[in-house]
């Protein structure tokens, strides 16, 4: 049996392993994709970002401000050498993700060699590059997940009021990144800590306050400026997703017709102001340019110019008329969100730059360890498929391994965490670990399947490497049972 690799030994042979797949993977020609800061939506226009970032970014109610900021920063201080600052930055995101993930594994009692081995793996896969060469918020989530969650492992092990700052910390970045992250996260982790741990309560008030205050503060700012007490006016956008635009031609025209849904509604989001116009008012300027802009200066529809609060209400009254009257169409975004969440996470519409130049090791990984027997890549054509009726041959396009894997593993933690708190196999930071390792599996893949569509192994990415966690945890209680020795709780 292999002797347990040492600390120092783990980390600098995964730094290797890191830094020489990252050469490798540069040698196939695969390079950082920033378009996405001026062609995406979710990016502020960058010349008001450079110009008028502060306003910009307190007028902004369609989105967090968190990731704005950070690419408003980098875009002031390098504005022609942006692409390759986001890019030495995920790679340090990327080196810190494989660390941890190392790390949560190593103390949730996993195998060094065993975790050395999965953790290699993932952060050599193609899905986990393509996320890292391209500039979105996944890569960044997924990092702050993983830091939140050593965070409180920490604290929990060692109560020390900066492990408690860290924890809460993570949770403020991942609401200001995130809209998926609401105010209700973070202080339900503030209520739930201080409830379960009484002897620390006045050292994890006055550790978590300040980042709640501030989360509160921006929720408070849009209720006072937009009247919406939210992080971001997108719901309706996101209502309209999952109802309106599952309808087919024919049952649009008919609702349209009849007046029972607005014809903006079918309007495709990302098209000029002026298509709209019709139907809204346009509101007079304010000098704001973040709220006045119809497009940036690339060309991108400004989402946030307060027009869209006119049209977003068409989204709501509508897309409440569907879920009402027709849930069909819901369920159709059901089943295509579900679809999505189980396939590689490589396989995703706008790798467009890198997916090509690796699409041989990619395919090779999505059949191996993921269980994709056939390329997923031409959504028009499982589209047509499916338009057919049920049709057994669609979970061959999804990661079938995914498919049972994952569900799997998910039951497997809540009967190792209950039945590890009823026995006291587990430790106490453990325990907590999981439970939140378990809760963030859930709690992203609730809010990303059940309010969106089309993109659910991108959300899910952002929780990827617990699944790993989960993964090595299952590992080593099988070898445990195959080699039974005395070992003290973890």
């Amino acid at each position: 049996m292999l002797k347990e690799l040492k600390p120092r030994s783990s980390y600098a042979l995964l730094s290797l392993v890191f830094v020489l797949s990252r050469i490798i993977y540069y040698l196939l020609g695969v390079r950082f994709d920033a378009r996405p800061v001026l062609h995406f939506w979710q990016f502020v226009d960058a010349e008001l970002l450079k110009h008028r970032m502060l306003e910009s970014l307190y007028y902004l109610h369609v989105q967090s401000p968190g990731f704005p900021l950070y690419t408003g920063i980098v875009l002031k201080l390098f504005p022609n050498g942006y692409p390759e600052v986001f890019h030495a930055i995920h790679l340090v995101l990327g080196i810190g993700i494989c660390w941890l993930t190392y790390y949560l594994m190593s103390v949730c009692g996993v195998n060094s060699w065993l975790a050395f081995i999965l953790t290699s793996l993932f952060i050599v896969s193609p899905g986990v590059v393509l996320f890292e060469n391209f500039m979105l918020y996944e890569y960044l989530t997924a990092f702050l997940l993983l830091a939140s969650a050593a965070a409180l492992y920490n604290f929990c092990f060692r109560e020390r009021a900066i492990y408690a700052v860290l924890f809460f910390t993570c949770l403020l970045f991942l609401l200001l990144v995130r809209n998926q992250f609401h105010l209700i996260y973070i202080a339900g982790a503030f209520l739930a800590l201080l409830y379960f741990y009484k002897r620390d309560r006045k050292m994890l008030f006055f550790s978590g306050i300040v980042p709640l205050l501030l989360a509160f503060g921006l929720f408070f700012k849009n209720w006072v400026v937009f009247g919406t007490f939210s992080s971001s006016t997108w719901m309706g956008m996101n209502i309209s997703t999952i109802t309106t635009h599952q309808l087919t031609e024919e049952e649009a025209r008919g609702f349209i017709s009849r007046g029972l849904i607005s014809p903006v509604s079918r309007i495709e989001p990302g098209v000029p102001v002026a298509e709209y116009l019709p139907y809204v008012q346009m509101p007079p300027p304010t000098g704001i340019p973040v709220l006045d802009e119809e497009a940036s200066a690339s060309g991108v529809t400004n989402f946030n110019n307060r027009v869209f609060f006119q049209i977003q209400r068409y989204y709501l009254k509508d897309g409440f008329w569907i879920l009402r009257n027709y849930p069909v169409a819901y369920v159709r975004s059901l089943k295509r969100a579900w679809f999505s969440y189980f396939l590689p996470a490589g396989d995703f519409l706008f790798f467009d730059l890198n997916r090509p130049r690796i699409y041989s090791i990619e395919r090779f990984f999505d059949l191996v360890f993921f269980g994709q027997l056939r390329d997923a890549s031409d959504r028009k054509s499982l589209t047509r498929m499916e338009e057919q009726g049920p049709k057994l041959g669609l979970i061959l396009y999804t990661g079938i391994f995914l498919l049972i894997g994952l569900p799997s593993l998910w039951l497997w933690s809540i009967y190792y965490l209950v039945r590890g708190i009823r026995m006291k196999t587990l430790a106490q930071p453990t325990a907590v670990l999981i439970g939140l390792l378990f809760f963030n599996i859930t709690y992203l893949t609730a809010v990303s399947n059940f309010l969106s569509s089309y993109e659910g192994n991108r959300y899910r990415f952002q929780v990827d490497a617990f699944f790993v966690i989960l993964f090595g945890i299952a590992l080593e209680q099988f070898r445990m049972k195959l080699f039974p020795r005395a070992k003290d709780p973890v």
